[in-house]
Formats: structure tokens, C-alpha cells, sequence
């Protein structure tokens, strides 16, 4: 029997190859989409959940009280991890870390083999913490000394060509040697936290002018703790709250604990609590999934629904000659099940060839891989739009008497043209919101890249300052100033993109004792501004033309409004020693534009540091040559460490990297979902002018012309769009408000907006329903008022 019903399934859909072409396309088309976009979903998903006992690691986080608000940060104290370990029995092993983001790539020799690496400083217990795998030494000893350094596995062989390091010497910087210690296994792709080598923390602290890493009053490190099973959350918070305000007297600063695996999608707080992130973005492409699946889905029933009423004569041939209800409804059900199981099929191998692409889009390195959870979700799709699909013609259809079948006496139900036209509706509302949103999304974009941020990042170059440049970064700059190409260069601490350096530890004349304000720190050195580009709202940038400025302080247009001050320049401000002020630089973002500007100031950068950056202003002609001329000066300063350089735009773009992957993505998400979308009308236009020939035939015949035929097919159709378009507007502005919400700097939702959205819809659906109608109001009427 089964057999039987598959047999006739097939004919079926042989039988009508532009019905079962339509099907196939735009089901195949949705849920290809759809098994993508769980791919992508299902990564982001994993990043961080691999650890042993990953539910019970915890990053120990502050709400800081301050600037006219509260204000959460992953920073703290390096004290911290070892006091509270003390002080609270829930806690197994704690670990404070200096992140790799905080540091210059350093340089590693090997023999005559010099190599870049990333790194970071971790406390002693941190692989007891995170399980990152370790092939070599043991995770509770390998950073007991303070000269050891534990290397990935990638980085063992390629300085050693060999994993087995362990006991061999690392030099780095060209400064200090290291003995290998461990080895660890190149750590997964869904880690947050990516490194080629690890060092002491303890030994950073040694390091000259970074002892502050283990001081109460400034935050910086972050910190870890592995929690025993069943630990007290609550009750651990209120035990480590007031740790900082016990050891240095700060009483904005609270800490708590977090979960570490929730940081990555949950990284957006307000007010000390959770409320987006990454999860965001999980979210939205979840539901454009549903969407997309929704209208494949949609079509498949629509071009079904319509198919199967033109088959009741059959369908009262069968119930005449003794076929039961449950008979013909297993035969609709298994024609459905067979082209969906066929297009689900064909659906993963377009999805497979369309992985290397979608990987370029969003930076990541996916497979295909059938796991029992994709394998189910394969199956739940097959099942779930065949059995819905297809049961609908099958109860309808098995219900009829079969004498008035035969007689045909029987004409679409006001309910199945009803639910169909629900449909249509449905299916274009989400089409028209989806495509508000592309719009939006797109402009924001668009927005960001053209606001004026305070500086000019363009043809800016950076690279670090190490080895011999450290400590004579002005001569350099001096001397790269005289090179072909370079328009002007200075060095800074900060990356100019996030927050690097941050402390409330400035003092001004009429502070209020109960104000805490914090401040963004920069150092400059000679030139800063007028590399960057900056403008002064009053007074000057650092100068050698005044003498010294080493005691000088500038001070962002926010810095004063902060702190009240009315005539600030020559203002004494009180941040360890007394600086004075010479300038008031106009506001510049040096984080993205979803956050305000903050208060910040400018010191001159003096003294060694490893935190150095030369910035080099290059014009924009001949580039390749002026960097080959940048690289020789640098090599003859530096021999022996790599020239690595970036273009500061490319680091500031990459703040808004999610953002711009997520435009990208919608742009293809809605022209798919429009293009599914039109292809159901394209189906169900042609059923219906099929359905009608003899009506259009006679017209035809008794004088109408070609205009009013195809306005007469087309109208009703038209009628659905407006509806949806009705629907979806408010639906559009309402959830696209809530995303702009995000950005404290950015676009008003226009009415052009919503104009161009519905311009497009109804432009496409004329163009899709106009091409059946005409050609059904341009054939030969002789043709079908002879059909019988």
C-alpha cells in the first residue's frame, strides 16, 4: 500500500512540473536559509560551554557608581582574586589575568627564528580554573616560577618544529629568557579567550611601572574563580561586595560574580544588570529563520491547497469504487511528505555548497556536521511541513460526498479562499518588515561610517613600540616625519578604540567630595593631536615652543562639564602630582557611537613603556612605497623584531563588525524571503488564471481587452499587499525603535523609509502577478472555450 501511494505520489508530481518546480525552489530555498542560520546560531551558541565544570566558573565583575549613573565593568583589582579565595569557602581556585587585548604581540626567539605571538599574565591556578587541554606539565604547577611561560601547541612547533618544548629556552623581546614549562592544545574556536602563550601573573607585576596591577585603587586585571559545587551565589556576593571598599576606602566600587559563560552572548549591561549583547543578534537571526521557514512553508501549503482542489473528480472516482477516508488521506499526506523529504535533501546540499561563502560573511569557520540534534531538526522540518501541507487537502477534500463531487457541485469554500488569502497576508508582512528592517539597519550603518568621530582615522597607520624604539619613540617620530609619504606621526598608549585606561582619581578645584567622575586617561606624546587630527574647542595641544609640558594636562569638552569648571584653562587638576590646564580638545569618541562620549584627558607621554603605539598619518597616494619606507626605518632602529603594522579605520570598523555582518546577512535574508515570497504568487496566480481560462476566454470574446483582464487577476492580489504593507508598518517601526534604542548617536526612523520598503513590495508583486495574468490575457480564448 505504501508503495502504491509513493508510486501515484510520483506521478503527481510529474505530472505538473511547474507546480512541483515552484515547491521545490522555494522550500528548498527556505530551509537551506534556515540550516545556515541555525549553523551560525548553534556556533555562537557553543562559545565558552566546552569547560569542565563550566557551570560553576565565574569572572568576578564591579558596579562602579559614578558620572551620573552606574556603571558595570569586568575589570577590578588584581588583589582581588587571591582576598576573596580567603575569605569565602565557596570558592575552589581563583586567578586574576592581564588579557592579551591589553598588549603588544611580542616577539619570540628561537635560534635565528623571530616570531609574533599573542599573549596574556594569568594567576597560578588558572588552568585549574579553565580546562584548556594541556599535552605538557601539570596544570597546578607549570606557573609556579616566575620565568615560566606555557606555550599552544601551534607556537611549540612552529619556533621548536616540535611539541615536546617542555625545559627548552623562549627568548622575548630580545630581552629576557623563559623556560617552557607546559603545552597546551591550540585552543578551540569557540573560546573567548585566544592566546599563544601564557606567563605568571606574578611576574607582570615586577615588570617596571606595572606594579599597579596589584594595587586596591586601580582596575585593570580581571579576575576568575571556580566555585565549588553547589556554592551560594547570593550569599558569596554579599561576602566579596565590599572587598575594595574594606582595603582602600572606595565606597562606588561593589563587586559580585558573574557567570563566565554567559559573557560572550550577554555582554551588554545597564544599570548592573543584563540586558543584550550578543544574544541580541542570536535572537533576531533565530526569528528571520522561523520567518523564512514560515513562508517557505506558506507557499509549499498555498501552491498545494490550490493543486489539490483541482483534483476532485479524482478524488469521487476513488470514495465511488470503495476507497476510505483514512486511504485518501495517507495518499495526500505521502505526496507531501515525499517532496518535502526531497526538497529537505536538496535544501542540505545547497547548504553545503553555500558554507564557504557564508563563512566569509560572518567570519567563521563552520561545518556541516549531522549530529543527532541536526538530523532531528532535519526531521522535525520534513514532518512538520509535510503533515501540515498536506493535511489540509487531505481532510477537505476526503470529506466530500462523492455524488456531488462527480457533478461538480462543489466550488472553493469561503473558508479555504479565506485561509488562503490569510496567508498570502501573513507571509508578506513579514517579507515588507524584514525589508524595513535591511533598510534601517543599512542606514545606521551608513551613519556610523560617516559621523564625525573627533578625529581623523583615515590613512592612519599603527604599530607597537618595542625592543629600542621604547624609550626614544619622539626621536623616531621625528625621524619618520622626514619620510617621503608620512604626513605626520606621534605615538600614544591608547588604541583609540575602547576604553584602555580609565580612573576617578582626579582631583579640581570645587570637586564635591561625594562626586566620583571617571575619566578616560591618554598619553600623547609632541604632535598627538595634529596626527590625529583633533580641534581645539580653546587653548593648545602639547607644544615644544612652551618649553615643557610635562606638568600640563588637556581635557575633553565632556572632562569640563564633568567637573563644572567655568574657565578652565589654567585650572591645577590633582592627579597624583599637579598638572595645569592648556587645553580643551573638542569631543572625540573613543568608544563606539552606542555609547556617549566620555570624560577623558590628555597627559604627555613620557619614560619606557610596553604600552606604547606609534600612530604615522600617511598620504593617501603611493602607500605600499611610504610603508616600505616606514618598514626600513623601522628595521634599522629595531633589528631583529617583526614590522607589524594596522590601519586604525579597519580597528574602528571592527567595533561595529557584528553590525555590519548582520546588515549584510538581512540583505540576503530578505531578498530571499521576497523572492520565496513572490514565487508562491507567481504559483497561485497561474492557478487561478488557469482556474478561470473559460471566464477570460468569453471575455476575451465579448470585447474585453488585455488591460482589463490582467486588472482583474492582479487587483485582488494587489489588495493582499496593501493589507500586509497596513500591518507590518507599525509592527516594523515599533521593533526597529527598540534596536536603535542600542546607539545613543544614531538615525530617525523617516516616513522615506517606510515609502521605499512599500515602493519595492508593490513593484515587485505587480512585476511577479503582471507576467501570469498577461499571458493569460494575451491567449487564444478559441483554445480554452474548446477544451471539452
Amino acid at each position: 500500500m505504501i508503495k502504491n501511494y509513493l508510486k501515484i505520489a510520483w506521478r503527481n508530481l510529474k505530472k505538473d512540473k511547474q507546480f512541483t518546480l515552484l515547491n521545490v525552489i522555494g522550500l528548498s530555498a527556505g530551509i537551506a536559509c534556515t540550516l545556515l542560520i541555525y549553523l551560525w546560531v548553534h556556533d555562537e551558541m557553543s562559545y565558552d560551554k566546552f569547560f569542565d565544570n563550566g557551570n560553576q566558573i565565574y569572572q568576578v565583575m564591579e558596579h562602579r557608581v559614578g558620572n551620573g549613573g552606574q556603571n558595570l565593568t569586568d575589570e577590578s583589582s588584581g588583589l582581588v582574586s587571591e582576598t576573596i579565595a580567603l575569605m569565602s569557602p565557596e570558592i575552589k581556585y581563583a586567578a586574576p589575568v592581564a588579557p592579551t587585548d591589553w598588549f603588544q604581540k611580542a616577539t619570540m626567539t628561537v635560534g635565528d627564528k623571530n616570531i609574533k605571538a599573542s599573549g596574556q599574565y594569568v594567576g597560578k591556578d588558572y588552568f585549574n580554573i579553565f580546562s584548556f587541554k594541556l599535552l605538557k606539565g601539570d596544570k597546578s604547577n607549570v606557573l609556579a616560577a616566575k620565568n615560566s611561560i606555557v606555550i599552544s601547541d601551534d607556537l611549540a612547533q612552529r619556533l621548536f618544529n616540535t611539541t615536546d618544548a617542555v625545559g627548552k629556552i623562549i627568548r622575548l623581546q630580545h630581552d629576557k629568557d623563559f623556560a617552557v614549562t607546559g603545552v597546551f592544545e591550540k585552543l578551540p574556536a569557540n573560546s573567548s579567550q585566544q592566546f599563544d602563550f601564557v606567563q605568571p601573573f606574578e611576574y607582570l607585576a615586577t615588570i617596571p611601572g606595572q606594579g599597579w596591577v596589584k594595587t586596591w585603587g586601580n582596575g585593570g586585571p580581571h579576575n576568575f574563580v571556580l566555585l565549588k559545587p553547589g556554592a551560594d551565589i547570593d550569599a558569596l556576593n554579599k561576602t566579596i561586595a565590599n572587598v575594595i571598599t574594606k582595603n582602600c576606602g572606595d565606597t562606588t566600587r561593589k563587586l559580585f560574580v558573574s557567570k563566565f559563560s554567559d559573557n560572550y552572548l550577554q555582554n551588554t549591561f545597564n544599570h548592573g544588570a543584563r540586558v543584550g549583547g550578543r544574544i541580541e543578534y542570536v535572537r533576531l537571526f533565530s526569528l528571520v529563520a522561523i520567518f523564512i521557514l514560515v513562508i517557505a512553508c506558506i507557499n509549499f501549503m498555498n501552491l498545494s491547497t490550490a493543486k489539490a482542489s483541482g483534483r476532485m473528480k479524482e478524488v469521487g472516482i476513488k470514495k465511488v469504487v470503495g476507497a476510505g477516508r483514512s486511504q485518501l488521506i495517507a495518499q495526500f499526506l505521502s505526496e507531501s511528505l515525499l517532496l518535502v523529504t526531497i526538497t529537505t535533501i536538496l535544501a542540505v546540499g545547497i547548504a553545503w555548497l553555500l558554507l564557504p561563502q557564508f563563512n566569509l560573511l560572518t567570519g567563521k569557520d563552520i561545518h556541516l556536521h549531522f549530529d543527532l540534534s541536526l538530523v532531528l531538526i532535519l526531521i522535525g522540518i520534513i514532518l512538520f511541513t509535510g503533515l501540515v501541507s498536506g493535511s489540509y487537502p487531505a481532510l477537505y477534500l476526503s470529506k466530500f460526498n462523492p455524488l456531488a463531487i462527480l457533478k461538480g457541485k462543489l466550488n472553493s469554500s469561503f473558508s479555504e479562499l479565506l485561509a488562503r488569502k490569510g496567508l498570502v497576508v501573513f507571509q508578506f508582512t513579514l517579507s515588507v518588515m524584514l525589508i524595513v528592517a535591511v533598510l534601517v539597519v543599512y542606514r545606521q550603518i551608513q551613519f556610523i561610517q560617516s559621523t564625525r568621530i573627533g578625529y581623523n582615522k583615515d590613512n592612519v597607520i599603527r604599530f607597537d613600540s618595542e625592543g629600542k624604539l621604547m624609550g626614544t619613540e619622539e626621536t623616531f617620530t621625528a625621524e619618520l616625519r622626514k619620510v617621503p609619504g608620512v604626513v605626520d606621526a606621534s605615538f600614544t598608549q591608547h588604541n583609540m578604540v575602547g576604553r584602555n585606561f580609565g580612573t576617578a582619581g582626579l582631583s579640581w578645584p570645587g570637586k564635591n567630595i561625594r562626586q566620583d567622575v571617571y575619566f578616560e586617561g591618554f598619553f600623547g606624546g609632541y604632535d598627538f593631536f595634529e596626527t590625529m587630527g583633533m580641534q581645539f574647542a580653546e587653548g593648545r595641544g602639547f607644544s615644544k615652543a612652551f618649553g615643557s609640558d610635562t606638568n600640563k594636562i588637556v581635557l575633553n569638552e565632556t572632562a569640563v562639564k564633568a567637573m563644572h569648571l567655568q574657565k578652565p584653562i589654567g585650572q591645577t587638576i590633582k592627579y597624583g602630582s599637579n598638572y595645569q590646564v592648556i587645553g580643551v580638545v573638542k569631543d572625540f569618541h573613543f568608544e563606539s557611537l552606542h555609547e556617549p562620549v566620555r570624560p577623558a584627558f590628555i597627559l604627555l607621554a613620557g619614560g619606557s613603556s610596553p604600552f606604547y603605539k606609534i600612530m604615522v598619518k600617511i598620504s593617501g597616494q603611493d602607500q605600499k612605497e611610504t610603508i616600505d619606507r616606514i618598514q626600513h626605518l623601522y628595521e634599522s632602529y629595531n633589528p631583529g623584531f617583526p614590522f607589524i603594522y594596522n590601519y586604525l579605520d579597519a580597528a574602528y570598523q571592527k567595533q561595529y563588525e557584528t553590525e555590519t555582518r548582520t546588515s549584510t546577512l538581512s540583505i540576503y535574508f530578505s531578498c530571499l524571503a521576497i523572492i520565496i515570497s513572490c514565487l508562491g504568487l507567481f504559483g497561485l496566480v497561474a492557478f487561478t488564471a488557469q482556474k478561470r481560462q473559460k471566464e477570460i476566454g468569453i471575455r476575451k470574446v465579448i470585447g474585453a481587452s488585455v488591460n482589463s483582464i490582467t486588472l482583474m487577476l492582479t487587483k485582488d492580489f494587489l489588495m493582499l499587499i496593501a493589507i500586509s504593507i497596513l500591518i507590518a508598518f507599525p509592527l516594523s517601526w515599533y521593533l526597529m525603535s527598540q534596536w536603535l534604542n542600542g546607539y545613543v548617536y544614531r538615525i530617525t526612523l523617516g516616513p522615506d523609509i517606510f515609502l521605499i520598503a512599500c515602493f519595492t513590495v508593490i513593484l515587485i508583486t505587480i512585476l511577479t502577478v503582471s507576467f501570469q495574468s498577461v499571458k493569460a490575457a494575451l491567449a487564444n480564448p478559441v483554445k480554452s472555450l474548446r477544451s471539452e
